[in-house]
Formats: structure tokens, sequence, C-alpha cells
């Protein structure tokens, strides 16, 4: 059973098979916040979640309002977590930021040493702070991706989001855009942060949905351009090279206590199976639609973002 909750002005709701309902707190004498549900434990969220009797309608999109606040919520990554990823990484070493086919000459490049599960997994921090994050029906890239300064070419990463408490409990996920400028980031692996945070780098899907860790979950992605189809590929989250609970593990590391412990828990991309060729590149005006029959979907404009410095 799919069970989605998202955040509203007046409290969070529920959406179950059965209907929509209000979310009680814990002492059941009012609606939960979202902040205080995402501090539980995995068995007491789910126990809330499943409890609501307050029928509510199901709300619109444009009623709902952001679950995280990187403020306090820290958005993370994780990359080259699929073998397309890798490849096309490793491709993007031999290019150094050129916008051409070339071919795979077998040099060991820094992906595979993150690719090798033998070896701690890329982590990074992709938002800090409320900025990063893009309202939900927008995609928001660079303008100055390439290296001659120009447009340069961006891409939407549709990924899996885990949500975790501050126990290191994945106790939700949902989907979203690790939007990324790739020309950017191809030119070295040291430009992944400018590449990847940035003003609105952050989509996020406002439905969360209960874990289970046994369930497969499907994600795709089609680019529309005035209408026409750009693009359009799936991928599932069974062909991830590592389990969700070691990226887990690893982005703990970054916690700002020895424990590993981030004090209002924090959610983690893990890295997309889906790479759009390399000539290709996001136009302002984009329509991107990111859809996961398990986890919900993102319908955004793309839009580039205005530096005033």
């Amino acid at each position: 059973m799919s069970v989605k909750f998202a955040q509203l002005e007046d409290g969070v709701v529920v959406k179950r098979p059965e209907g929509t309902f209000w979310v009680s707190d814990e002492s059941g004498s009012g609606r939960a916040s979202m902040i205080t549900l995402l501090s539980l434990g995995s068995s007491t969220l789910d126990a809330l979640l499943l409890s609501g009797s307050e029928s509510c309608p199901t709300p619109s999109d444009s009623d709902l309002l952001p679950w995280a606040f990187p403020s306090i919520t820290p958005v993370l990554g994780a990359g080259v977590t699929f073998s397309n990823s890798l490849r096309e990484r490793r491709l993007e070493t031999f290019r150094a930021g050129a916008l051409v086919d070339v071919s795979d000459d077998g040099r060991p490049t820094p992906y595979d040493v993150v690719y090798d599960t033998t070896n701690p997994p890329e982590v990074f921090f992709k938002a800090t702070a409320l900025g990063h994050l893009a309202n939900e029906d927008e995609i928001w890239i660079r303008p100055d991706g390439a290296k001659d300064g120009s447009f340069g070419s961006s891409v939407p990463e549709p990924e899996r989001v885990l949500v975790v408490n501050a126990h290191g409990q994945i106790v939700a996920h949902t989907i979203g855009s690790d939007t990324t400028a790739r020309q950017l980031e191809s030119l070295s692996p040291l430009y992944l942060p400018a590449a990847k945070t940035y003003l609105g780098c952050t989509t996020l899907c406002p439905w969360l949905t209960l874990y289970d860790p046994n369930a497969e979950v499907i994600i795709s992605m089609e680019i529309l351009r005035d209408g026409t189809r750009m693009y359009l590929d799936e991928y599932s989250s069974t062909t991830m090279k590592r389990s969700p609970e070691s990226l887990v593990h690893h982005a703990r590391t970054l916690a700002p206590d020895a424990d590993g412990t981030f004090p209002s828990g924090f959610a983690l991309f893990t890295g997309t199976g889906i790479i759009p060729p390399v000539e290709f590149s996001l136009q302002a005006g984009d329509k991107v639609i990111i859809d996961s029959p398990q986890l919900g979907r993102i319908d955004a404009i793309t839009k580039i973002v205005e530096f005033n410095f």
C-alpha cells in the first residue's frame, strides 16, 4: 500500500487508498507538522499516518508547501550509482567540456573509484540554504555552464530522494531533480560544487511516500520543447549499484556530530539512471516531467538563473 503525505499551511495531510485525511500529532490534540513527523522513528510515523481519521479534500499541488527546509534540513547528494552514469561521467572526463562524442580509451578516472563498492561512494552537499530550492514546478539552470562563460549544457537529473531522520533511519522517499551544469562539471570534477549547488538547483516533489525497502521504484523523465518531445527514458531503482542504506551510512559521515547525527535529519539524492545525450542541453521554457508510479510526479518549466553581481 502506497501512503503519501504532504505539508499544507494548516498541517499535514496523508493520502491513503480510502481517502485523504489530516494527520494528528503524537498527543492527538492537534495537527502534526512535517518537521515533527520527520523526526519520528519509522514505526511511529507509520502508525500516525495510518490512524488519521479527520477527512480532508485532496489538495491541489498549488496548496502544498515544501517539506524540506535546508536551513535546518540539509539536502545531500550521491553520485555515480548507476552504470550508465559511470559511463557518461567517464566520457565527460575525456571530453573536458567539449560537447562532442569521444571514445573511451580505458584510462581510469575519478568516477571509477567512487563506482567501486569497495570504496566509499561520492556524497556531497546539494542544498544548504532555502534559496537552493526551486518551486516544485520549476527547474533552474546556470547561465554560465560553459568554459567560455556562455550558457553551456545543463541537464535535469531525475532521482529518488531518501528522507532520513536524526537517528539515521530512512522514513520516507520522493523524487526530485539534481539539476546540473553538465558542461561545467565535465571540465573538471573540482567544479562539482559550482555545477551542482546554485540558486534553484534543487527541485523536489512535495509529496512524500512511506519508505518500503523492498519496493521497486520506477522513474521516468520526458522533456518537451514547444510541444515536441526532445527526450524520454526511464530506469528502475533495482539497477542501482549501492543500497540506499549504504548511501545513508556514508552520507552520515558529513554530519556535524561524530555520531553521524544531523539534528533535523537530511534528504539524500541517490543518483540517476537517466543521462540525456551529450548534445542535449536544457533551454528556457522546456517542460520537464519526472514521474514515478510509486513516488509521485513533477511537472516543471525550465528557467535561467539571473545572477545580479
